[in-house]
Parts: structure tokens; sequence; C-alpha cells
């Protein structure tokens, strides 16, 4: 007999992997049209299959039911699977930057990120991209010079993350541009200044520096420390003129940038 927490997860497309590989035996234009059922754990089942598979005649239908679909364990198992599929899945996914849910940030943040990991990009399609990794990065850089400002706000955040853990540099010099012009838009200037901890070199410190010195937004400010604090190999002297910074954020990123500089 199911307990409560197993029929709630399976409502909310909640499968074992016996229970998928039971769709093994059925063929992607079935599998795909199950991606509609009113069984979120057929929903589920159907997207794991065709992850494995890397179904590319799966791409559209997985990114228009990941737009609607609303059980917690079918989308992820839908993002792991355009994931899985990869590279081919792109061209699609980038037309819905932005465009699935309301977690994207909106605003600048009201506290510090006082972990020294790269976060994880709210945005689910900017998440889904991230799983494919940095044979992304071009077409992302196309999003920057070409997209729109919601495609934009996310693919620097894809690009941060992918950069960060990737180690590929890429991306470096059109997010140099993009800073320049668009250094009027305080989101997309906090996203870039984040995505610069992926890129040490002194032209990055340059940059950081700059804000930190220059900015009239805290935010934008301790933003910069924690990106100096994980590229900097020294305690650049604007590290310590911040620590009597009248706030208490921006204090506090820069005791934590010092002691992560040197321990």
């Amino acid at each position: 007999m199911k307990n409560k927490n197993q029929t709630a997860k399976e409502k909310r497309g909640f499968t074992t992997e016996v229970e998928s590989n039971l769709f093994v035996n059925k063929s992607d234009i079935e599998l795909i049209s199950l991606l509609k059922s009113n069984n979120p754990k057929e929903r589920t089942s159907s997207a794991t299959i065709l992850g494995q598979r890397k179904s590319e005649r799966a791409i559209f239908a997985l990114c228009k039911q990941l737009k609607n679909e609303k059980a917690l364990y079918s989308k992820i198992a839908i993002s792991r699977a355009l994931g899985k599929i990869g590279k081919p899945a792109i061209n699609k996914l980038v037309e819905y930057l932005g465009k699935i849910g309301n977690n994207q940030h909106k605003t600048l943040p009201k506290k510090i990120f006082n972990k020294w990991s790269y976060p994880l990009p709210r945005d689910i399609i900017a998440r889904t991209i991230c799983k494919i990794g940095d044979s992304t990065l071009v077409d992302l850089s196309n999003i920057l010079a070409n997209g729109n400002k919601k495609q934009i706000y996310e693919a620097i955040d894809a690009i941060g993350f992918i950069s960060f853990y990737s180690k590929n540099k890429i991306s470096f010099e059109i997010l140099e541009k993009l800073l320049q012009k668009y250094s009027d838009d305080e989101i997309i200037k906090w996203k870039i200044t984040r995505a610069l901890s992926a890129f040490p070199g002194e032209k990055s410190e340059i940059i950081l520096l700059d804000i930190l010195k220059t900015s009239k937004k805290p935010e934008l400010k301790w933003e910069a420390v924690r990106s100096l604090g994980l590229i900097c190999k020294e305690v650049p002297e604007e590290l310590l003129i911040a620590k009597n910074n009248k706030n208490d954020n921006v204090k506090k990123m820069v005791f934590l940038a010092i002691n992560k500089i040197h321990p």
C-alpha cells in the first residue's frame, strides 16, 4: 500500500526506472504522443525514454511540453531528455529562453550569494542548455549579439555557469562588448559581473574593480567583490578600502572574498 508521500510524488509525475522501462518498446511517435497524456507518470516515462534514445524528432514536442508542464518530475524528465539529446536541440531551446515560468531575476538581489560555486540559472531553459555543455557557447554568444533582452538575460547566466565549470573562455569578449552596449541596464550589468567570475585574468579584474569603485548600486559592488574573490590571486587594494563600505552586505562579502583569496 502506498503512503501519502508516494502518492503525492506520483501525482507530480514521479516514476521508477522499472516503470519507465515499460515504455522502451514504444515508437518515438507513440512516446511523443504520450507527452500530452493526462497521466503525469506517462509524461515522465515517455520523456525519459526519448532522452535515452536522443530522439531529435522529439525536440519540438519536448520543448512545447516543457513550456506547459506543471508536474515537477515530468518537467525534470523533459529537461533531462533535451539535455541528453544535446546540441541538435539548441536552436529550438534558445527560442524559449526567458519564456517559461516566473522564476527569472527581474530585479537586483537583496541578499548576497555567499557560496563559491556558480549558481544554477533560475530559468529552466538556461538550466537545460547547461546540461548540454560548452558546445552551446557559440550559440549562446550569438544570442547575446542578436537576441532580445529576455533571451540575453538568461543566456548570460548559462554562459557564466558553463564557462565556470568547463573552463572554456571563448565568451569573454562578447560579454565585455555586451557590458559596454547595455551599461545602463542594471540586470545585464549584474549578471555579467557574476559571469566574470568564470574568466580569471587581468581584463576581468580591471572591469570588476571599476564596478566596485564606480557603481552606486551595492548589489553590483558586492557581486563584483564576490567575483574578485574567485579570480584574484592577491588581495587588491580596492578590496581593502571596501572594508569600510557603508553597506553591510558589501562589507560582509569583502570579508569573505579576502578570506577566499588568502585563507
